[in-house]
């Protein structure tokens, strides 16, 4: 069995500064205690690469091939007999229910949005992935930025776009959230008949933005039911659904991504499934 520890020197870096090769020689089923004293290593604040590197190197049954750097802000470990991924840890990604660095609102902005949603997937016992990385303002920006973080999976697609949509003259429901995946582009003609009458149907200014979402351009998630101001229909493209079972989105933050299954999607938001997007877009 073998071990790939990956030390990366910044959380956006594609590339790891240096590696560190570890094989595990035993042939019985003893290779549990060395992986467990790896993730030891890595979730302990103390011990340093340089530490874990000289512990790899004067264990009776690991073998270290590279030596490590300084401390990295980054660091992920893969494990098996192909490398499959097990962990990563440092201003990376976490899953369910490990805990999740706090929101610095002073730099990412108000976590209510946030926090709602992250609460109603953890409360339904949902599995989910979470990363926290620079802001990322538009899907582009975000695709590159999952997949520099270890979201290899990412495409342009999966990407959960939503768009605010206002109908000032529509006094009793003039907010409507359209969600589609990324790569596609709104029609217009389509979605204003979502209104009796939606001729004037416009995108949402940023100031409407934060006051209806609670988030800014860019963080807006795909969870019309979780912003402050109530009342707003998520409406949902098929194209969503169509591009793969796993969608990923800003959560009410920039800074914020979150992976889950698309059939976990609809059941915590409950969107209305219509079509609205540019056909082959």
């Amino acid at each position: 069995w073998k071990f790939l520890v990956m030390f990366f020197q910044n959380p956006a870096d594609a590339q790891p500064t240096t590696q560190l090769n570890i094989t595990c020689h035993s042939p019985q089923r003893g290779y549990l205690w060395p992986a467990a004293l790896v993730l030891l290593a890595l979730l302990s604040t103390s011990i340093s690469p340089t530490h874990l590197s000289h512990f790899a190197r004067n264990s009776a049954r690991l073998r270290s091939f590279n030596n490590c750097g300084k401390r990295p802000s980054r660091i992920t470990v893969r494990f098996g007999r192909r490398h499959a991924v097990m962990a990563t840890a440092g201003g990376g990604e976490t899953k369910n229910k490990a805990e999740i660095a706090p929101v610095n609102e002073e730099k990412e902005g108000d976590p209510g949005t946030y926090n709602r949603i992250i609460t109603a997937i953890k409360d339904r016992n949902i599995d989910f992935r979470h990363l926290v990385h620079d802001p990322t303002p538009t899907s582009k920006d975000s695709l590159e930025t999952r997949i520099k973080l270890g979201w290899t999976d990412c495409t342009l697609a999966s990407g959960a776009k939503a768009m605010l949509i206002v109908n000032s003259k529509d006094a009793e429901a003039p907010y409507k959230l359209a969600v589609m995946a990324a790569n596609k582009k709104l029609n217009w003609k389509l979605f204003k008949k979502f209104w009796k009458k939606g001729k004037g149907a416009r995108m949402a200014t940023q100031e409407e933005v934060l006051k209806v979402t609670g988030c800014v351009s860019g963080g807006v998630p795909p969870f019309g039911s979780f912003f402050p101001v109530k009342g707003v229909e998520t409406i949902v493209d098929p194209s969503l659904e169509a591009q793969g079972e796993r969608i990923n989105f800003n959560c009410g933050l920039r800074t914020r991504s979150v992976s889950i299954m698309y059939k976990d999607y609809v059941s915590v938001e409950n969107p209305n499934v219509k079509t609205f997007v540019v056909a082959d877009s």
